[in-house]
C-alpha cells in the first residue's frame, strides 16, 4: 500500500500537461514542476519560439498516455526526480488488468 503523504507531495501529470498546453510558452508548466531556471528561460524565450513549447506539450502528452497504459516509469519527473501522478484516464492497464488512477 503507498503511504499517503507521498502521493500528496508527487505532482500531477494532468496538471502539468494542462498548464504546459495553456501557459506553456510562458514557462508556467516548469514552475509548477520547480524547475524554475528553465521556466525563467522558457519564458524570456516565449517557450523557445513556440518550439520548445510544442515539445513539452508533445512528451507530456505521451508520457501521460503511455502511464495509462501500464508503463511505470515516466520520462517527465519533477525537479527533485519524483515520478508524477495519474495518466490520461480513470483506469489504468496495470498487469493485464483495469485498476484505479485517479480515485485510488
Amino acid at each position: 500500500m503507498e503511504n499517503v503523504d507521498n502521493c500528496e507531495r508527487n505532482k500531477n501529470r494532468l496538471v502539468a500537461l494542462i498548464l504546459s498546453m495553456w501557459f506553456g510558452v510562458f514557462g508556467i508548466d516548469r514552475f509548477y514542476l520547480g524547475k524554475w531556471k528553465t521556466g525563467i528561460l522558457k519564458a524570456l524565450t516565449l517557450g523557445g519560439l513556440f518550439i520548445w513549447w510544442f515539445i513539452d506539450c508533445a512528451v507530456l502528452l505521451f508520457d501521460a498516455f503511455l502511464f495509462s497504459l501500464g508503463k511505470e516509469r515516466g520520462m517527465v519527473k519533477d525537479a527533485k526526480g519524483k515520478e508524477l501522478k495519474y495518466g490520461l484516464s480513470m483506469y489504468r492497464l496495470k498487469n493485464g488488468r483495469f485498476e484505479r488512477d485517479w480515485f485510488r
